[in-house]
């Protein structure tokens, strides 16, 4: 399965339109549709990252990198019962309204602290 198949399969199985994601990237939806057909392959990642913010997914996901959105599910479940990571989630929403953090901040924390850094 390419990008473009994973893109187009995770926009219907959130039931948006191209319409509407493309209103969510700030695209047309002609762009939309050269992603979803592979027109456009290599994509930088300042686009990767909204489109997989705006499908709940991640660039892993999109990239093929992990093979089902089971495995971002089973990420985000033991997220939530990590009280650390929990703890490291409130701040960083009470950061965000005073700085740029988001929940790739999130995955590096739990990295380094996987590694025990």
């Amino acid at each position: 399965m390419t990008m473009g198949n994973r893109i187009r399969k995770r926009r219907k199985e959130l039931n948006l339109s191209v319409e509407e994601l493309a209103r969510l990237l700030g695209k047309n939806r002609a762009t939309v549709y050269r992603y979803e057909n592979g027109n456009i392959e290599n994509l930088p990642t300042t686009v990767l990252l909204p489109i997989a913010k705006a499908l709940n997914t991640t660039p892993a996901y999109l990239m093929g990198w992990e093979n089902t959105m089971e495995s971002n599910m089973d990420f985000l479940n033991e997220l939530f019962r990590d009280t650390d990571a929990i703890a490291h989630v409130k701040k960083l929403s009470f950061l965000s309204t005073q700085s740029r953090h988001s929940i790739y901040d999130m995955i590096d924390f739990l990295s380094e602290k996987e590694k025990g850094l």
